[in-house]
């Protein structure tokens, strides 16, 4: 059987790329800072789970280092936080003139941390809804990794999609595009590893055959990317991603961390949901309320996504509250389990929810201008706030999170009673934990796009 004129078995051989085991390197001060703020707010504190929540476990993304060696020279490394390897891709002035493009600087012993999609890895499973995932699971990180850096001492300052970092990224992956930037200072005292941080194994992958350092995409991967980058008369145009932020930074004067370590340790996804489970409108409105203030502090002037926080229990003094300006909230006390489950797309782990965040926006900014910068920007707000509000409950205890992307839209509207010219683009439940129940999400592909079987 052959497809594409390439013997089906040989499309299916792989190679390691390996050509021995390449030079150990030590790590300079600069990329200890960088593992230092992955291992925190990327990494995860066991093999089990991620610092942060993607949909079906893909963790769509990519993650680059650049900063300087001992002897001063710039270099690009590839981060693997699953494997915990950190390589060395290229050294000298090219990784200089992108920082130069995009309007950074490595600070002194300190880094720029870049990240990267790479839609296909969500979308092979979740189909073009896969692209929704992608830019929420990515901001989801990006938070993260400031709010890591900020509890370990760090200045930083951020870009949103910034230019000229693309042909460094592209010439090591192909189907990718850059999301954002990060530039961490050294980090405080004590909080620095004073030798390479613990399970980071750094080597110089330069040595390697060429072809291996340069991701090769599968087929089926460059169609899906032709149908994010190609416009309907089929002329190639650059990825979405000319939208550039002015930068922003997140400032230490002296001042306690915006978010305590200890919540990135705790920090976990529910399976589902205790029903009835009754979870106290002082604790929902304290994780709310603080996940706000957070993203404006580190956000300042992008302002929150619209948000209607929807409460299904009775109200124990929730109006006696002063909720976040903005913020519509919504009793429905006597919303059935059914309805929610319907809402969620059958998923009867969900039923349960005590408490729904709906983020949504104006439809017309989902659809928008060739580059995608509206929509790009409504995701951006929507996966940071999320992440947030993870971080929050994880400092309550008897409050659970979990993420949402497969839910019906319209039925949420009504429900919510939200404007008719809006969609929901993500939903973030919350309840009382019910640890044994299997997240169906990770047992069958299909219930984002309303395929079960």
């Amino acid at each position: 059987m052959e497809v594409r004129g390439i013997p089906l078995w040989t499309r299916m051989a792989v190679d390691s790329g390996g050509t021995g085991r390449p030079p150990a390197l030590n790590a300079a001060a600069g990329l200890r800072t960088a593992l230092a703020v992955l291992d925190l707010g990327m990494v995860g504190t066991d093999s089990t789970r991620r610092a942060v929540p993607s949909a079906g476990a893909t963790h769509p993304y990519e993650c680059y280092v650049l900063t300087k060696d001992d002897a001063g020279a710039t270099g690009l490394y590839q981060a693997d936080p699953g494997r915990r390897i950190c390589q060395l891709v290229s050294l000298g002035p090219q990784a200089a003139e992108a920082l130069c493009q995009a309007a950074l600087v490595i600070p002194e012993a300190g880094a720029v941390i870049v990240l990267a999609t790479r839609p296909w890895l969500s979308m092979r499973k979740y189909g073009d809804r896969g692209y929704l995932y992608t830019q929420l699971d990515t901001a989801h990180l990006h938070m993260n990794l400031v709010l890591a850096a900020d509890s370990l001492g760090a200045r930083v300052v951020l870009r949103q999609r910034p230019p000229g970092l693309e042909p460094l990224v592209r010439e090591h992956g192909e189907c990718a595009e850059v999301h954002s930037a990060l530039a961490v200072t050294a980090l405080s005292a004590g909080n620095g590893p004073e030798a390479e941080p613990p399970g980071w194994v750094v080597h110089d992958a330069r040595a390697a055959r060429r072809h291996s350092l340069r991701r090769q995409p599968h087929w089926l991967e460059r169609i899906c990317w032709e149908s994010l980058v190609t416009r309907p008369e089929g002329a190639a145009v650059v990825p979405l991603g000319a939208a550039v932020s002015l930068p922003m930074a997140v400032r230490r004067s002296g001042r306690a961390p915006l978010v305590p370590q200890a919540a990135f340790h705790s920090r976990r996804s529910a399976t589902g949901f205790v029903s009835p489970g009754t979870v106290r409108t002082q604790d929902v409105h304290g994780t709310v309320d603080r996940a706000i203030s957070v993203f404006n502090a580190v956000l300042p002037g992008e302002g929150p996504p619209h948000a209607t926080l929807v409460m299904r229990q009775d109200d124990d003094g929730g109006d006696e509250l002063t909720w976040p300006s903005g913020l519509v909230v919504r009793w429905a006390t006597g919303l059935p389990d059914d309805s929610v489950t319907e809402a969620f797309m059958a998923q009867p782990h969900l039923a349960g929810t005590s408490a729904v965040l709906l983020l949504h926006a104006p439809t017309d900014s989902l659809i928008d201008e060739a580059d995608g910068s509206q929509l790009w920007t409504v995701l951006f707000r929507a996966g940071a706030l999320a992440q947030l509000v993870y971080l929050e409950a994880a400092q309550r205890h008897g409050l659970a999170v979990t993420g949402v992307g497969g839910f019906d839209s319209e039925r949420w509207k009504r429900l919510a009673g939200l404007p008719g010219d809006h969609d929901v683009v993500y939903a973030v439940a919350m309840g009382v934990d019910t640890p044994e129940a299997p997240k169906l999400d990770r047992l069958a592909v299909a219930y984002a796009q309303n395929e079960r079987s």
